[in-house]
């Protein structure tokens, strides 16, 4: 760029140019040039090699990874046929994403992200090849491409391998451990046939000499000496520890790095000269930005650091809104109980661009000699298949991506500049014979920055004229900004597609009422939509007899099976729980019946409770709960119970006693209902517990059953169905032209109980523009100034003035700010801020200091103000961050309230959404 030119002006003035088509026009949106001198486009003077010749490094896969955890969990409850199709997409050969590595997490029954997964030995005497469903999935993939490589690693362990002494380390006892982990292997290869390729360590955790050196020496002696040790699934210092120990790197086969910088130095682990991987990457939410993202950093791996494989976490985003990092995913599919799956798949199609035309096994070309950087920003990267194939193939990726545009959840970038440009290539003679007496080469074409203003989709993976390479092997390719192309000798791939059925639509709201008595599952398998959070619950015969008296059909019953605190890769302060439903949930009725263990199987001091809940958070630290115990007590409360400590005082809504006409030791029935700012019933069998207790009224969550501790609460039932109420808003009923060009956006009460409202249903686009969906028409600010106003206007991505920048995964699952003018796209960055008297308007960026006190996440700080400024937001602004709740395409300034006992004041009033004023 010329010098003190805005350093990314050019690229986001390229990207954000609208789209120059109708709905439905297939306009093409790049060129391939054979001849560029005939569109006058300037050539770099010297042509980019592309030699077999120069085979590199052993190409070893792109996969995806199930766990860290839970993020499956809702795939496995959807019908056969739609099931069937995710998993098509996933792993079939040459139909979707094609996998070549499927990493699945080991489950320790403990929060790892998005939920526990059930450990194969809860305890040292319990062995079950039953329970959760990664060796399920594992057979699947295997099923449609037996070449898929198959990878486990544990995020947590049950506390029984550190003979329950410390809840931090695993590897106390190490020959304990590892035997805990070669019968994971021995269940995988035993009982589904699946005989595990890698296996990892602790995942973003400590690793130990002694441990893998005991792994590796009693997986071979259990048969599984092909099995390679990837270490330590984290950061780089690994490989000091490594070379510091040699035994301890001998145990060790590749270097798995999670979300690795291509600007740090890792001639340590070079050094070693193993296989070095991002065994953990990309973390980012699933649209188009999502697949940037995804794409750049695949190739960018290899090209800067020369990594080998890359891992995306995590495969499919079938876990609930309201848990961490919903849909940062491959592909989203979050309702079992409509069938329908998201059919945008950017990320599936970004894959595909590279696993379709490759295997691992291939050769990435050395840099300058078919992979390297675009002379005017960007990557390129280049696979040939081994010299001992009958047919050798070769395959050419390029790939250019803004900064506006190509950042992960993780690292940080720094500032670059990337230019549309003309890349002319040469291939050598001996890549030139590969494409036979043609010259032509497959070609298929992604743009993950040109969007449709109607749809917000791209032209993903599509296919294009074969390329036709000169007779010298040079040819050109004209090269836009978000663009991505693959260019094979290979010529069997497809873009599978979801087959769409009449009956199947988009339902985001949980169907109500619920109800599950639990007697048609398999034994040790999950409850259908139940969610687990801390502890495990499972499907098993009870141990007591049925409670027919109470209207149950049966002795099965969702059981918590973790007898033990586990060693976490996420502490675990309260009782377990189990969730369901929505994070929009408010008005809400849930009963159980249960049965509390017999005393005499505990600990003297444990007093055994069951719980029930709404307006819970993932791991209900707050939200309305209500537990009984088996000393005749009962506690309402903000928040579950706390494993190892009293209830805070704040947090306590009500206590008593229970008066009940058996002991605790038969079967109970309790209930839960809440109305807005009202427990308007707690009951326990017959006896009514408390009725029209007041409750703060902006909590809003799931529902749930728990215990109080590490101990097996019976749950024969579940009933949960709506309370109250439930107000379908005015807007809802209002006809479309009520929301025209000019209407004034502010905000307003958020609708509750999933409920959507059409004023408050907006879409994010990845190009940053905010679509109302009603209208069609995108939010735009009436000028590029601080104090300006929103309103509704015909979508033009040319605009700065309707591109609303944030952090597009984080979104979704925190409080984060929303902004204009970032790169220095204006003069200056301007931030959306809300007042409770339902005005929004733009407002100059503030330092931390100034807004702490309004909001729960602190804002990016761009610049100091003034003391007056401070002043006036101190005054006026009641918060800068919002959330993005997908369910209902609300835009809300909380994405959730903490418990009283949290001493904060933000958040103490009911949620506010943004809205389309009619």
């Amino acid at each position: 760029r010329e010098p003190g030119e805005a350093p990314l002006r050019r690229a986001v003035r390229l990207h954000s140019a609208p789209v120059m088509r109708a709905r439905g026009s297939a306009a093409r949106l790049w060129l391939v040039l054979g001849y560029a001198a005939a569109c006058g486009i300037a050539q770099e003077p010297s042509p980019l090699l592309v030699d077999v010749a120069r085979a590199g490094k052993r190409f070893d896969g792109l996969g995806a990874i199930s766990g860290g955890g839970a993020t499956s969990r809702l795939l496995v409850d959807y019908p056969e046929e739609q099931r069937s199709q995710v998993l098509d997409l996933l792993f079939s050969p040459q139909f979707g994403a094609s996998l070549h590595i499927l990493k699945v997490e080991i489950g320790g029954d403990s929060q790892s992200t998005d939920g526990t997964e059930t450990s194969h030995m809860h305890s040292e005497e319990d062995l079950d090849y039953h329970s959760g469903y990664e060796w399920w999935l594992l057979s699947e993939a295997k099923r449609r491409n037996p070449s898929t490589l198959t990878y486990g690693l544990p995020w947590s362990f049950p506390g029984w391998v550190g003979n329950g002494t410390d809840p931090t380390d695993p590897f106390v006892f190490p020959s304990k451990t590892a035997g805990y982990i070669v019968k994971w292997l021995e269940g995988a290869r035993d009982v589904y046939n699946v005989t595990v390729d890698y296996i990892g360590v602790w995942n973003e955790r400590s690793s130990s000499s002694a441990y893998t050196i005991a792994l590796r020496q009693q997986m071979d002696a259990a048969g599984f000496a092909r099995t390679q040790i990837v270490a330590k699934d984290g950061g780089a210092d690994i490989c000091d520890a490594m070379l510091a120990d040699p035994e301890y790197a001998k145990s060790i086969d590749i270097i798995g790095l999670h979300y690795p910088s291509d600007f740090a130095d890792y001639t340590a682990c070079h050094k070693l000269g193993k296989p070095i991987w991002a065994s953990e990457e990309s973390s980012s939410y699933a649209d188009a930005n999502g697949a940037a993202c995804w794409v750049r950093v695949v190739t960018s791996h290899y090209v800067l650091n020369q990594m080998t494989a890359s891992i995306m976490w995590n495969l499919a985003g079938s876990y609930m809104h309201g848990t961490n990092w919903y849909a940062s995913s491959m592909l989203t599919a979050v309702q079992p109980w409509s069938g329908y799956i998201d059919p945008s798949m950017p990320v599936v199609w970004a894959t595909a661009h590279i696993t379709q035309f490759s295997k691992p096994g291939w050769s990435y070309l050395d840099v300058g000699y078919g992979s390297g950087e675009l002379p005017k920003g960007g990557y390129y990267a280049s696979f040939v298949s081994p010299k001992e194939n009958q047919e050798r193939e070769f395959t050419l990726m390029i790939v250019k991506i803004s900064r506006d545009h190509a950042s992960c959840t993780r690292p940080g970038l720094p500032d670059f500049d990337v230019e549309e440009e003309a890349v002319r290539f040469k291939l050598s003679e001996e890549t030139l014979a590969l494409l036979g007496e043609t010259r032509n080469l497959s070609s298929w074409y992604s743009n993950f920055e040109q969007i449709d203003k109607y749809t917000g989709e791209g032209e993903y993976f599509s296919k294009q004229p074969d390329l036709m390479v000169l007779e010298d092997g040079t040819f050109t390719v004209l090269v836009p900004v978000g663009g991505v192309f693959t260019l094979s000798t290979i010529r069997t791939a497809n873009h599978g597609r979801i087959i769409e059925q009449p009956h199947v639509q988009n339902e985001p709201a949980f169907p109500l009422p619920w109800i599950d008595d639990f007697q048609s599952y398999p034994t040790s398998q999950e409850a259908r939509y139940f969610s687990d959070q801390i502890g495990a619950f499972e499907i098993h015969p009870s141990v007591f007899p049925s409670p027919e008296c109470m209207g149950a059909a049966g002795n099965r019953v969702m059981v918590q099976m973790v007898p033990m605190q586990c060693i976490n890769w996420v502490a675990a302060e309260r009782g377990t729980v189990s969730v369901i439903g929505m994070r929009e949930w408010q008005d809400i009725s849930i009963s159980a019946v249960f049965h509390l263990p017999a005393q005499d199987m505990l600990p003297t001091d444990v007093v055994p409770s069951a719980c029930v809940a709404t307006r819970v958070d993932q791991e209900w630290s707050t939200g309305i709960v209500l537990c009984v115990s088996a000393n005749g007590t009962f506690v309402l409360s903000y928040g579950g119970p706390y494993n190892d400590k009293a209830y805070d005082s704040r947090d306590l809504i009500l206590t008593g006693a229970v008066v009940v006409k058996d002991t605790f030791e038969g079967w109970h029935n309790i209930t839960l209902e809440t109305v807005k700012d009202v427990v308007t019933l707690a009951m326990l069998d017959d006896t009514i517990l408390a009725r029209h207790v007041p409750i703060r009224g902006f909590d809003t969550g799931f529902a749930a059953i728990g215990t109080g501790g590490w101990y097996a609460v019976e749950f024969n039932s579940v009933m949960i169905d709506r309370a109250g109420t439930w107000a379908i808003p005015a807007s809802s009923m209002s006809p479309r032209q009520l929301w025209e060009e000019k209407a004034r956006v502010g905000v307003s009460n958020c609708s509750s109980n999933g409920i959507i409202d059409p004023a408050q249903q907006f879409r994010l686009f990845p190009n940053w523009m905010l679509v109302h969906e009603e209208s069609g028409l995108c939010v735009e600010a009436s000028a590029a100034e601080a104090e300006a106003s929103l309103f509704l206007a015909e979508c033009d991505g040319a605009k700065a003035v309707q591109r609303f920048r944030n952090d597009y995964t984080n979104i979704r699952n925190n409080e984060v700010p929303v902004t204009l003018g970032s790169y220095q796209e204006l003069s200056e960055t301007l931030q959306l801020v809300g007042f409770y008297n339902g005005t929004v308007k733009l407002q100059s960026t503030v330092s931390n200091d100034v807004m702490t006190a309004q909001t729960s996440a602190p804002l990016a700080a761009s610049r100091r103000v003034s003391s007056e400024q401070s002043e006036r937001f101190l005054r006026d602004a009641q918060w800068a961050t919002w959330s993005f709740f997908p369910n209902t395409g609300q835009l809300r300034n909380q994405y959730s309230s903490p418990p009283p006992s949290a001493g904060t004041e933000h958040a103490q009033a009911y949620p506010q959404c943004l809205t389309a004023m009619p």
